[in-house]
Parts: C-alpha cells; sequence; structure tokens
C-alpha cells in the first residue's frame, strides 16, 4: 500500500519540503503501523528546514515529532487494530521518519494509548509541548507550594510556556508572573491565567548581584541562557527552576552561591528520551485534572496536510499565540 509523507530534500545548503510517495513497510517484530490522524508544528519541526540549525543530522528526512491516529497493524502484544494511539519524543521526526506523514511505522515502545478523555486532535494541541510542559508542572508539584506561592514562567507565548500557564492556573495557583517580549500578548497572557507580565528586561539586574531579593519560588524556564542566570539570584531559599529550553543559548554564567546558600534546584527537564513506562501517566494527567478549561486559547489553527510545506517555511517568521495543528 502507498501513501504520502513530507520529506526535506537538502541540495547544498539549501532544505526543500516536497510530497513523496512511500511503500508501507513489512512490519518487523513489536512494530505497529499507525494511520496517522493529526500531527502539530513545534518550533524544533520549523528548525529542520535550516540545514545549520543541527536538528537533523541526515537528509532526506520525514520530519514531524508528534502524531496521533489509529492502529492498523501490529506486532505488538500491547497494542491491537484500531486502537486509538499517540507518539512524541524518542527519535521520532529526527533520525526516525515522522509524523508528516499519512502513515507511520515505528516500535511499540515508542507509542502510548489515547486516554479516554483525550481526542487525537487533543493531544496534539498538546503534543510535545504540552507534554514538556507537563513534565516542569510535575516537577513543580513536588515541592507542595501554596496556591498563592510566586510562580514565574518564562516564553509564556511558546507553547511550553502557555501550557505551563494554563495548566497552573487550571489547578488553582494564583500568582503567577509570565514573562514575555511580547506586550501584545498581555491581555492573552493574563487570559491564560497569569496574574502579571513582565519582559525579560525587568529581571535583570545590572550590577548582576549572585543573590538578590527572592521572588519566586518555583520557576518553569523554556529559555534558558542569560535569562536563566538573571533568574537563578531571585529564587527563593528551596526553590526549583524546571528548565526545559535553550532558546536564549546553551551557556549559563552564574554562580554557585543560589544553590550552596538558598538550597535551590535546577532541575532539567527532558521530553525525548522520559521513560515510556511513565508516559501513560503524563498523558492520564493532561487529559484529567491538568486539562485546562481555557485551552482553546492555545489553539491558534488546524491546517491541511497539503498547506504545509509553506506553514512549515514562514513558521518562525510568523508571529502566532497557540498552536498549529495538522490534519493528515
Amino acid at each position: 500500500m502507498k501513501y504520502q509523507a513530507l520529506e526535506l530534500q537538502l541540495n547544498d545548503t539549501k532544505v526543500t519540503p516536497i510530497f513523496i510517495e512511500q511503500q508501507l513497510p513489512k512490519l518487523a517484530a513489536d512494530q505497529v503501523t499507525v494511520k496517522v490522524a493529526y500531527s502539530d508544528i513545534n518550533y524544533k519541526d520549523a528548525l529542520t528546514l535550516n540545514a545549520r540549525s543541527g536538528v537533523l543530522r541526515n537528509y532526506p528526512q520525514i520530519p514531524g515529532i508528534d502524531a496521533a491516529g489509529t492502529v492498523v497493524a501490529s506486532n505488538s502484544a500491547a497494542f491491537k487494530v484500531d486502537q486509538k494511539v499517540l507518539i512524541t519524543g524518542f527519535d521520532f521526526g529526527i533520525s526516525a521518519p515522522g509524523g508528516y506523514a499519512e502513515f507511520i511505522t515505528v516500535p511499540a515502545d515508542w507509542l502510548v494509548t489515547l486516554p479516554e478523555k483525550l481526542t487525537p486532535q487533543e493531544a496534539m494541541w498538546y503534543g510535545t509541548a504540552g507534554f514538556t510542559a507537563a513534565l516542569s508542572v510535575r516537577a513543580l508539584l513536588k515541592y507542595d507550594f501554596s496556591l498563592d506561592a510566586p510562580l514565574l514562567i518564562t516564553g509564556a507565548t511558546g507553547g511550553v510556556g502557555g501550557w505551563a500557564t494554563a495548566i497552573l492556573h487550571q489547578l488553582g495557583y494564583r500568582n503567577l508572573t509570565a514573562v514575555s517580549r511580547n506586550q501584545a500578548a498581555t491581555d492573552y497572557l493574563h487570559q491564560l491565567g497569569a496574574t502579571m507580565v513582565i519582559t525579560p528586561d525587568e529581571l535583570a539586574d545590572p550590577r548582576h548581584k549572585p543573590l538578590q531579593k527572592q521572588k519566586f519560588s518555583g520557576v518553569v524556564d523554556a529559555v534558558g541562557g542569560d535569562l536563566l542566570a538573571e533568574i537563578l539570584p531571585q529564587v527563593s531559599y528551596s526553590g526549583i527552576v524546571a528548565l526545559s529550553g535553550n532558546a536564549g543559548g546553551n551557556k549559563l554564567a552564574t554562580t554557585t552561591l543560589p544553590f550552596i546558600l538558598r538550597g535551590i534546584r535546577l532541575q532539567g527537564i527532558d521530553s525525548v528520551s522520559y521513560p515510556a513506562n511513565k508516559r501513560d501517566a503524563v498523558w492520564q494527567q493532561l487529559a484529567t485534572d491538568f486539562k485546562p478549561a481555557n485551552r482553546e486559547l492555545l489553539q491558534y489553527k488546524t491546517i491541511d496536510f497539503n498547506q504545509l510545506p509553506i506553514i512549515l517555511a514562514n513558521f518562525l517568521a510568523e508571529k502566532h499565540q497557540g498552536r498549529t495543528l495538522v490534519s493528515i
């Protein structure tokens, strides 16, 4: 059986997305074939069109790090035909063909059974961004903060920051500070649940003191870099920073003082290699108590599969709030 997929082809330094026709492979042991209903566009997906970004090491490749759909063939006892499933993380869409295809064939361990209270469409509104946000929130919840605890969310107009803000608001936290350079997004962030919206510049200390006033009990940071260095001296005693992003850079210039004098914790959040046997529990939370009542605010638009090459190519240049869904 043949099907369509969007393949990225490299010519010198130029990456071109082209629809190709593929033949469904014969299933190996513990593999599953899924008819894809929806995928989405993540920041990482958009970077695959830049050969110098380092996201993809080899071309040609079928991108798309998220997918949700229905099992059509299975060589695994864990999944049956007609079962609804989703996939995020692992090598999907990076070292292995991804979700921008009508069908995918993947190891069974990469799949998660779709929770009963979540549709394939809703799962992709979350995608990797929502899953990462959930892992970040879970890291903060281990500290049993009061609902009045001051919490900070960086990159709040992005996928991870937006979902983290909405989830924390859904859980009842009422002292949320969102960080964004986009002042036009202030009303949007308040609607998501932020009680205060500030710019990164408002976190900067021109004196670069290693310890400053203790302002934030917990932080969800999807930016990293210099912004993280400015935040660490402002984290309260025994506080935590859940770090998942490096949009602000990979380097971190800081001191040991916030860690050894205030006992704060810098917790790395990895959604790519997160253990397969723990993923179901996270998705169950996203389908239930983590599911924001105002989640429609994070639903930017849905595009058809044939629109994907143009939308993907312009994704980073376009200003948007919320998630873009791809209907396959």
